[in-house]
């Protein structure tokens, strides 16, 4: 059965309003805490978490916390993350206890193609480099309208069919340092020659003590006879493993999968198995379809997960497929206990019908789709438990009780931590059964469409009935601006969507804090945005039977509660400071709040949506990458959206040196832009970006956008450049003369300099060292050369130097031998500045070695003045 998403809306136009300053000590929730994580919301997790806009210090850039979709901060734990763009720029961490491990939360651009790119960024221990880390964007980055692509594109805020503005930029690399770090130790992330991304994010990083676990008594071994599964991740292990877990299974005896990587290509099925890794740092699954697979109708029964990984390769969301889901299928009496889930579709989907499902100790991140959905729709999920997990930068919601077809009953879901759910909600409850508990969860910094926990009788669900008891939970800068009625939405949200709601809904002892919005959301079904939001119809299906008891509420960017749905429900023992427009938005909707004691900070009564709201500008930051000194590259669009009630007039628009912004002829923007509204196209614009760098290295600039609002709207360009530092921007050896020592057949030296980066000369295998020779026709003063490859190529490296000649007889060394690396984020295309007095007619490019091909290889060899 397809995984179909509860979470996934599909709305339009988008915009965001607070920002929240974010600062906390370092999160360290150890399994010695576990007593106290009756009482404290969250998980209680093995590792302490560092925050690196606020736990650490850097000479880099603290970006400041912000909501916008489509910016580094929107996505991040605490809403700010660490920029760094330059060599020898860093962030560092100063260890509260010891460790030998860390997980670092961190984004790098996208190539300009959408493939991604690969680079590295090195790591320090106590002032010795450890290693560099190989950071990746192959599995971030969104595009287009939902469910998305991986081809880059700058579209409508919200679009016709869901979100088109750039998004999911993080994603997680680990790493097991030699020895123990002490407490005390410095652990230090820094751009060093040859990391070469145009920035880097850096959000958490979470540090622990980690040691493999050794072969249980009595289990066999994947790796050994006559299964022989291969560790090393060089081979196919899928059959090997399938026939370890069907022996393991039919003699009645576990499965130990001893360290290593293991490659897979398809699920693995199993049933009435108990299957042990060396710890979750130590066994891997990898490969194509990464998945434990259980039975439907009925569910497999007594599968026993622990202590390993699933890494998938998913770079893009597929609604046609449930593959790459880590557990999917029906699992009963069941437990699935400290698995890490990274970089897969989902991470469970129990489909039914099943019951006695324990889902705990798991860490879950980098998704495309939701974390943990109880899908009841194969049959009934009940009596289930999902506790102490943590979840992050999930691609839709963090977890799910959806009773798409049956009801989900007598499940709980407690002591979970949820961070930054891409799409959709930190957690939600689609229809259900009696009984389902939603407790002492810890829940932060929702990024699109969706809230802190959505209530919704919704996605085709069953009817609520019976009890739902939501306590305990604190939410955290939950809640974000829904560009498909273009207003915000609650850190609780209650949505009589397709019926009527009517079943007893308690909702007590919550903590909601800094929500950039609304506390409560009662919302209409009536999708009604703009200015019909300030005369929402008294037509729509009702909510009754809800109850809401002493919660806290601390800081709100609109209101306590935001009345939209018909209906009723009672409030009592319930305190709000830190309001920002009013108590309670009221607008006819005949909804009625009963009141009664203990109430306080939430008496004011509003009938209006914020007129005072900054532009929302995006994508940020734009990223210009590779470009030649002194050419013009390509324009990028960026979007600006008006986020208020009102109609707001622009002032002028204006980008610093290096870069210019034009109208964009397609959604040119003019004095103003209308109130927001769904179907006012006029409440947005864009602008297109170019960038002409003066020199080689990297450009930090801002487009800034003056507005009738009370600040000015900022978004930041970074550009890195390559050629000529010399101050030429003509090519002097295109179309010239040239020769090489040696040439494979049908790929000519002539191919060098003829202006396309698709044809290459390449020196015959073995034949070093290799020479290329172009002559210039005159002397001339020169300032630098630039060798391309072609663009789609992987990364190398070549080693060469550089000689010039005034009479192609007599040569002088102007750059000595080098190793150079050409990858995507140089656009395959390096820059070499020739000393100052260079006057040569003849340049000769001299290789010793290249790391792919046996052979020197050069698409283009540019020569500037």
């Amino acid at each position: 059965m397809s995984v179909l998403c509860a979470g996934s809306r599909i709305k339009r136009l988008l915009a965001v309003t607070a920002a929240i300053l974010f600062a906390a000590a370092p999160l360290s929730l150890s399994t010695a805490e576990a007593a106290h994580a009756a009482t404290t919301p969250g998980a209680s997790v093995p590792f302490t978490e560092y925050l690196a806009a606020s736990n650490a210090t850097t000479n880099g850039t603290v970006l400041p916390a912000g909501y916008r979709l489509g910016t580094l901060q929107a996505e991040a734990t605490g809403r700010q993350a660490v920029e760094l763009t330059a060599q020898g720029q860093y962030v560092q961490f100063t260890l509260t206890s010891s460790a030998n491990a860390v997980d670092i939360h961190y984004a790098i651009p996208d190539s300009s193609s959408g493939g991604g790119l690969t680079e590295p960024l090195d790591l320090y221990a106590g002032g010795t480099l450890s290693t560099a880390l190989s950071l990746t964007s192959n599995y971030s980055w969104l595009y287009g309208a939902y469910p998305y692509s991986n081809t880059p594109s700058v579209g409508e805020p919200g679009g016709t069919s869901g979100s088109e503005v750039p998004h999911d930029f993080y994603n997680d690399v680990r790493y097991i340092f030699p020895q123990t770090l002490a407490q005390g130790t410095v652990v230090k992330l820094q751009v060093d020659s040859g990391d070469a991304a145009p920035w880097y994010a850096i959000d958490t990083a979470d540090f622990e003590t980690v040691a493999p676990i050794a072969q249980p008594p009595g289990y066999i071994s994947a790796t050994a006879a006559p299964y022989d599964a291969d560790p090393t991740g060089a081979n196919d292990s899928t059959s090997a493993l399938q026939n370890a877990i069907n022996a393991a299974s039919s003699a009645g005896e576990g499965l130990y999968l001893p360290q290593g990587t293991y490659k897979v290509s398809s699920p693995l099925n199993v049933d009435n198995v108990t299957i042990e890794g060396a710890g979750e740092w130590y066994t891997t699954l990898t490969g194509s379809n990464v998945e434990f697979s259980g039975n439907q109708n009925p569910a497999s029964t007594n599968v026993n997960v622990s202590n390993l990984a699933l890494f998938g390769q998913v770079d893009t969301r597929d609604n046609s497929s449930s593959a790459n889901t880590g557990f999917n299928g029906g699992f009963s009496n069941s437990t699935i206990n400290q698995v890490w889930i990274q970089n897969e579709k989902s991470g469970i989907f129990d489909l039914g019908p099943a019951t006695g499902l324990t889902a705990e100790n798991m860490r879950i991140q980098d998704l495309t789709a939701d974390g943990i959905n109880l899908d009841a729709a194969n049959g009934a999920v009940t009596g289930s438990t999902i506790q102490n997990n943590f979840l992050r930068n999930t691609g839709d919601d963090g977890i799910a009780l959806w009773s798409q077809s049956y009801a989900d009953t007598s499940d709980t879901v407690t002591q979970n931590t949820v961070d930054s759910p891409n799409l959709a909600n930190n957690l939600g409850v689609y229809g259900g059964g009696s009984g389902d508990q939603i407790t002492n969860n810890l829940l932060q910094d929702t990024v699109e469409y969706g809230g802190g926990i959505e209530i919704a009788q919704n996605y085709g669900a069953v009817a609520f009935s019976g009890t739902l008891t939501v306590s305990g939970n604190e939410l955290v800068r939950t809640g974000q601006f829904d560009p498909g009625w273009d207003y915000g939405t609650g850190a609780i949200w209650i949505y009589p969507a397709q019926a009527n709601m009517s079943s007893t809904i308690n909702i007590t002892g919550n903590t909601i804090l800094d929500s950039p919005y609304e506390a409560f959301m009662f919302q209409n079904s009536n999708h009604y945005s703009g200015s019909a939001t300030l005369t929402a119809p008294n037509t729509g299906y009702s909510v009754t039977g809800v109850s809401i008891q002493n919660n806290t509420v601390t800081n709100v960017g609109t209101f306590v509660f935001q009345d939209q749905a018909p209906g009723s429900a009672t409030v009592s023992g319930t305190t709000a400071t830190g309001v920002g427009d009013a108590g309670i938005f009221t607008c006819g909707s005949g909804f009625t709040l009963n009141q009664g004691s203990g109430d306080s900070g939430f008496t004011s009564t509003a009938c209006a949506m914020p007129t005072a709201s900054p532009l929302w500008v995006y994508p940020g930051p734009t990223t210009f990458q590779g470009a030649t000194v002194g050419q013009s590259t390509s324009a990028q669009q960026v979007a600006i959206m008006n986020t208020s009630s009102a109609a707001t007039t622009l002032g002028t628009i204006s980008a610093s040196s290096g870069f210019s912004v034009q109208r964009d002829p397609t959604y040119p923007c003019g004095s103003s832009l209308d109130a927001a509204a769904v179907t006012d196209a006029a409440s947005w614009c864009m602008v297109d970006v170019t960038f002409t760098p003066a020199a080689a290295g990297t450009t930090i600039g801002t487009l800034s956008v003056a507005s009738s609002q009370s600040t000015t709207a900022t978004l930041q360009l970074i550009g890195t450049a390559t050629g000529s530092s010399g101050g030429g921007s003509t090519d002097l050896a295109l179309n010239k003369s040239v020769t090489a020592s040696t040439a494979t057949s049908g790929f000519p030296a002539s191919n060098a300099v003829d202006g396309n980066t698709g044809s290459y000369w390449e020196s015959t295998d073995g034949s070093w060292p290799a020479t290329l020779t172009v002559d210039l026709g005159a002397s001339d003063a020169l300032g630098s050369v630039t060798i391309a490859l072609p663009s789609g190529w992987p990364t190398r490296t070549q080693t060469l130097s550089v000689l010039g000649s005034t009479d192609g007889s007599s040569w002088t060394t102007l750059v000595g031998s080098a190793t150079y690396t050409w990858s995507s984020s140089n656009s395959n295309d390096v820059s070499i500045t020739l000393p100052s007095g260079s006057n040569d007619r003849y340049v000769e490019l001299n290789f010793t070695a290249n790391n792919v091909q046996n052979g020197a290889q050069v698409a283009e060899l540019g020569v500037y003045a």
